[in-house]
């Protein structure tokens, strides 16, 4: 197998990951940024809430790179056209 298809494979598992998983791992997010925040005296805040908003995005774009459903080519050990 190809690492082109090994990253695919992947990243639509991942995908699939956080679209069935989003809320609670933006409750994990928030959670880590207040964490992060208690533990700093709030002197990071903006940093971490920037962080925080990257991660989220980052989520957002791993939701999106996930192929329409047909257009991933062939199923895996089935014969293509002849």
């Amino acid at each position: 197998m190809a690492l082109k298809d090994m990253l695919a494979k992947a990243r639509a598992a991942a995908s699939g990951t956080v679209t069935q998983h989003r809320s609670k791992i933006d409750q994990g997010i928030t959670k880590l940024g207040d964490i992060a925040n208690t533990k700093t005296g709030g002197r990071y805040q903006s940093q971490i809430r920037t962080g925080s908003d990257q991660a989220r995005a980052g989520l957002d774009k791993i939701s999106s790179d996930r192929p329409d459903p047909g257009t991933e080519g062939p199923v895996p050990n089935t014969p293509g056209p002849r």
